[in-house]
């Protein structure tokens, strides 16, 4: 399956390069191509859609409309991002608007087609060389239910449930080894886990594969997984999404994003520097010292929109409107232009783009104690936007709703998810009247 995942995306991406030659071709098919970047934005468009599908072709779906959407709609995430950087680029002028389209249109074709073809395959081959396994499944809790809800709704999982004994009673299980068995599954609550020698004790006579599931579903854990150190099994309570490619998808994304930001929006940065500078006194950038990753602190940078003694008695939580320096002040945290220098810090590895929105060292130890899970926020890297902000929880917001969006986002991330972040900012940004409706 993992050979056949990797051929998949290789194909994948060669569809998307022949796409665009073909439309190239049909856009000129009489005259020669007006420059070379057409070929380079090809090639990056094409990479990017390989970071932004993750579909695992090793536990796909029968359902082929869903899947085929999914790669349909990663597609058009990629696209959209394609658009915004020629945006932010002030390319536009360089591109066929004609060819744009027909790329669009004929990559979705070749996607669709490919992906079909695959998942068909995958079908007919899980069909044809995979047996039936019969489950017992012991217990009856939350985990139970997803585990039996999965079996009887995903045939191509190749589980039948044979047995479920909703508790552990230690009669039934000495009698499991009379039935005909492939795996009998154990998912004891944390009040059963004391029993759990002699549960395992009980199926002595049973040749049957046993497995451990522990319900863990009364407490809020993010990222949960098994794994090991140096041979000894460490069952992951709560870790951040980004280890291994993940990690490397996230460094690239804000490093490449941050550098084209900073590059198309230099004359932009340059005229906020200037009238910050004229329309008070004090420095340009304001520098606040907040927390980001594993709780370590770091300064922040933002245009300055405060008076440089705004508060001298102590730091004071929101309220920020009333801290801005004049009318140019309050345009900028309109359209969060004081935000942009901050790409500076997520080039400095200090920040992410997208990530929850750091907040002040002296508020730190005081929301941890009076809001649930708020310090699982710095599992990730601090961001400039985020889940959060883009439904509209940012400033003086409900932090205990804000956290939720946050604890969303970290179990979740993926790069697809980014992206949409990323350009639900941009618009709102550029229209504040649309962030109630944009996100819905």
């Amino acid at each position: 399956m993992l050979r056949l995942h990797s051929f998949t995306v290789l194909i994948n991406f060669c569809i998307l390069l022949l796409a665009g030659f073909i439309s190239i071709h049909l856009r000129f098919y009489d005259k020669s191509i007006p420059n070379d970047l057409y070929y380079l934005l090809i090639f990056i468009g094409s990479f990017t859609f390989i970071l932004v599908n993750r579909v695992q072709y090793s536990n796909f779906s029968k359902n082929v409309v869903k899947a085929s959407a999914q790669i349909i709609k990663n597609w058009l995430v990629c696209f959209g991002l394609i658009l915004l950087g020629i945006l932010f680029t002030q390319s536009s002028i360089a591109f066929s608007r004609i060819w744009i389209i027909s790329w669009g249109f004929v990559s979705s074709i070749g996607l669709l087609s490919i992906n079909l073809i695959a998942y068909s395959y995958l079908s007919k081959k899980s069909s044809s060389l995979l047996t039936t396994s019969r489950i017992v499944i012991v217990g009856k809790n939350l985990t139970t239910e997803k585990l039996i809800y999965a079996i009887n709704n995903n045939p191509w999982l190749n589980y039948q449930l044979a047995i479920h004994l909703p508790n552990f009673e230690k009669s039934k299980l000495e009698k499991i080894h009379h039935h005909v068995i492939d795996e009998i599954w154990l998912c004891p609550s944390l009040n059963e886990m004391p029993n759990l020698r002699e549960i395992i004790h009980s199926l002595a006579q049973s040749s049957a594969r046993i497995r451990l599931s522990l319900d863990l579903s009364e407490c809020h854990l993010l990222n949960h997984g098994i794994g090991e150190v140096s041979g000894t099994p460490m069952i992951d309570l709560s870790s951040p999404p980004f280890t291994g490619n993940a990690a490397l998808y996230k460094t690239l994304e804000d490093i490449l994003l941050s550098s084209i930001f900073l590059v198309a929006l230099s004359p932009i940065l340059l005229i906020i520097a200037l009238a910050v500078k004229i329309n008070s006194p004090g420095p340009i950038l304001y520098k606040q010292t907040r927390v980001g990753l594993n709780g370590k602190p770091f300064d922040m940078l933002k245009f300055r929109t405060m008076p440089v003694d705004t508060e001298r008695d102590g730091a004071h939580w929101g309220g920020s409107e009333s801290k801005v320096a004049d009318s140019f002040s309050l345009l900028l945290r309109k359209y969060n232009l004081d935000e942009l220098p901050q790409f500076v810090n997520v080039l400095k590895g200090q920040m992410s783009i997208v990530g929850p929105r750091p907040e002040r060292v002296e508020f730190i130890d005081q929301f941890a104690k009076e809001i649930p899970d708020y310090a699982k926020k710095h599992l990730v890297k601090a961001g400039i936007t985020g889940w959060a902000q883009i439904h509209g929880l940012r400033g003086d917001t409900d932090l205990h709703q804000r956290i939720e969006y946050d604890l969303y986002y970290i179990e979740h991330w993926s790069l697809g998810l980014d992206l949409k972040i990323i350009m639900i900012t941009a618009i709102q940004s550029a229209f504040p009247k649309l962030s109630n409706t944009i996100t819905t």
